[in-house]
């Protein structure tokens, strides 16, 4: 039988429910139940990341991610947690009341529907979302129905979220009587409040707020992910941000004697004389190793064409996108310059930075530069991007043939990749030789569409891509039939590769190496080129050292990141993703995490972190010295502007090698 003294500790627990602070503490306690939700189909929908993770890890991380959802909570509402500190009997007017009400839901229903959408969004990224994300919202608006479409059930969660915030809204009036708020009490319940508030928005007592960089605490990027919410990220990531200046070392001289790596082939003065060879890079979308050049595929036989090509050239496999994203890919192919940390070139503060690309340079050099994409002018910032690059002669969707437009969109993003490369093909003929040209494809970009002709005959599999894959290296082939019939075909250079790794990827890939695995070819009709290792380590920023070591142009000053896959210096890749790097060596890869600690895994392409591995000592010293003078390159170039500069702060003076050359 319940005492008095029970009784009366319910009155006071439903007194204090009725309070403004109890129905504020109601209402938050509702958010926090959404953003639980939000990781548990995080969670779910990328199960496959966590296959290995110990069951008391993944709980620990949700425990953890507690800290993050109570921050962004608080930092999302404080004009709701403001607007119910007011005098309780101005809370119980019904008008105010529905300003409150309407903060709330506006507030976080807007919160659920974001971090809804970045549990889809995160295979493009491997991150969670930051301001980066509304550079986007042009192509994100142009995709909004077929997007509700494709994603339909993570649209169906956001919508039922954003709906409790109004249905479930705690809506019982406020206890105004003065025998329960007194104003001596009820100024103690607003100092309350306010401490708790400010407590929960830095994340606990201790020194520093609580940052992003935080949740990686384990070690474990997966789990970091897992531990972060949409909202925290989006807060602490401000459009603007700016690098964090770094020092490894005293001097640029001793980062730029690591880095520097000498050419593989002679320079255009030393050649025979000889015609001038063009350079055509196609970049073919979400193409990773997976569809072609993977040892195990989830589906074999979709590029048919592709293999028999590879058989001709020079096939790298071991070869990394260096982003995650086709504007990080792009970047790094015709300027040199990988995203290690920060935005995209195209879109973050650095954008106004001295660029110099390949377009500069073989341009100085006789070449015409030109880019080719069937999207429309703006798409990804390509556009722009070019512009960084010296390619003035671009060709959006706007510039093929009014017939193409109307015949050949593919509904969503552009032209269909079989017309679009037949377009450039015969194009390429009316440009002046010697040239370089980048032709990027769109097909296998979301939401897989094919043309109508060959739905049905193509080779598929389990994952709706697959068709594309296919479709994509009939494209490819056709455009080769063609190009044979072209009076440049037979001087001319072809580099495929994938821009990034496609966002759904099979279980073996999707690894923290798989997810940038992307091949690399290298082709030439009639020319032999220098025999080069197929098992060498390679990334995107090799190409812009590739394309200028095949055609001898040798700038005074560049960015110090790629090495071409000519010279004799050992082939690696740097990645990074959320302030951890990955040294990647044939030898092993060196592992960095924010906070500094570093491990040394044995190397096993898509599964590699598997197995820790034990390098010589003064190896993996170089490895970690290398890592951090990339590291230190990137950021302090980045600030000072000097990727181009001498040690004065000077324009670089030497007059570079600019007769146009080729192997």
């Amino acid at each position: 039988m319940p005492t008095v003294s029970d009784r009366s500790f319910h009155r006071e627990g439903a007194s204090f429910l009725r309070s403004p602070e109890g129905m504020l503490l109601r209402r938050l306690a509702l958010v926090l139940a959404s953003y639980t939700i939000v990781r548990v189909v995080f969670f779910i929908d990328h199960r496959a990341n966590f296959d290995e993770t110990p069951a008391a890890t993944l709980a620990l991380a949700f425990v953890r991610g507690l800290r993050f959802d109570l921050s962004a909570i608080v930092y999302s509402n404080i004009p709701f947690i403001l607007l119910s500190l007011a005098p309780a009997a101005l809370l119980a007017r019904r008008w105010y009341a529905r300003i409150v009400q309407g903060v709330f839901v506006a507030v976080n229903a807007a919160a659920a529907i974001v971090m809804v959408g970045d549990v889809g969004y995160y295979p493009f990224t491997g991150t969670r979302v930051t301001m980066d994300v509304f550079a986007l919202t042009g192509e994100a608006t142009a995709q909004f129905g077929q997007l509700m479409v494709n994603f339909a059930g993570l649209a169906t969660v956001a919508v039922m979220l954003a709906l409790s915030m109004l249905l479930l809204y705690p809506r019982h009036p406020v206890d105004t009587r003065p025998a329960v708020r007194g104003r001596l009490r009820a100024a103690l319940g607003v100092v309350v409040v306010l401490l708790c508030t400010v407590v929960a928005a830095r994340g606990g007592l201790q020194k520093k707020p609580l940052k992003p960089i935080h949740a990686f605490a384990s070690g474990q990027h997966e789990v970091g992910v897992l531990t972060l919410n949409s909202a925290f990220t989006l807060i602490h990531s401000p459009r603007d941000r700016k690098l964090a200046p770094v020092q490894y070392f005293a001097d640029d001289r001793e980062v730029e004697a690591l880095l520097r790596a000498p050419y593989g082939l002679p320079a255009a003065s030393e050649r025979e004389a000889g015609r001038p060879q063009n350079v055509m890079l196609l970049i073919l979308e979400s193409f990773g190793t997976e569809y072609w050049g993977g040892d195990d595929r989830e589906v074999a036989g979709l590029t048919p064409f592709l293999d028999s090509l590879a058989g001709e050239g020079i096939f790298l496999t071991n070869s990394f996108a260096n982003g995650r994203r086709s504007m990080d890919a792009l970047p790094s192919m015709l300027v040199g310059v990988p995203l290690y940390s920060g935005r995209s070139i195209a879109v973050s503060s650095y954008q106004q930075n001295e660029w110099r690309g390949l377009g500069h340079f073989l341009g100085e050099a006789g070449y015409h530069a030109s880019m080719f994409h069937g999207a429309p002018r703006g798409t990804m910032f390509f556009d722009a991007i070019a512009a960084m690059a010296g390619i003035g002669d671009f060709y959006p969707l706007e510039r093929f043939p009014s017939d193409l437009r109307s015949d050949a969109f593919d509904g969503s993003w552009g032209l269909f990749d079989e017309p679009a490369l037949q377009f450039v093909a015969r194009e390429l003929s009316t440009h002046r030789e010697p040239w370089f040209s980048t032709a990027f494809t769109i097909s296998t970009h979301h939401p897989y569409t094919v043309p109508p002709e060959h739905v049905g005959s193509l080779p598929s599999g389990p994952r709706p891509i697959h068709q594309n894959v296919a479709y994509v290296d009939l494209a490819v082939r056709r455009f080769f039939e063609t190009a044979r019939t072209q009076p440049w075909f037979e001087n001319t250079l072809f580099i495929i590769t994938g821009d990034h790794t496609a966002p759904m990827r099979s279980d073996r890939y999707d690894t923290v190496l798989g997810r940038y695995m992307v091949p690399v070819l290298l082709y030439h009709p009639t020319r032999p080129l220098p025999p080069v290792s197929p098992a060498r380590v390679t990334q995107h920023v090799d190409l812009f050292a590739t394309i200028l070591d095949f055609a001898g142009v040798r700038p005074p000053r560049l960015p110090l990141f790629g090495r071409s896959v000519f010279s004799s210096a050992p082939g690696e890749a740097v990645l990074a993703a959320d302030e951890t790097y990955w040294m990647v060596r044939a030898e092993g890869v060196v592992e960095r995490q924010p906070d500094g600690r570093e491990r040394v895994v044995a190397y096993e392409r898509e599964r590699t972190g598997r197995v820790l591995a034990s390098l010589e000592p003064e190896l993996s010293r170089q490895l970690s010295q290398r890592l951090l003078a990339y590291v230190q390159h990137y950021t302090m170039s980045m600030i000072n502007n000097s990727f181009y500069r001498g040690p004065a702060g000077r324009t670089a003076s030497a007059v570079p090698d600019r007769r146009p050359g080729g192997y």
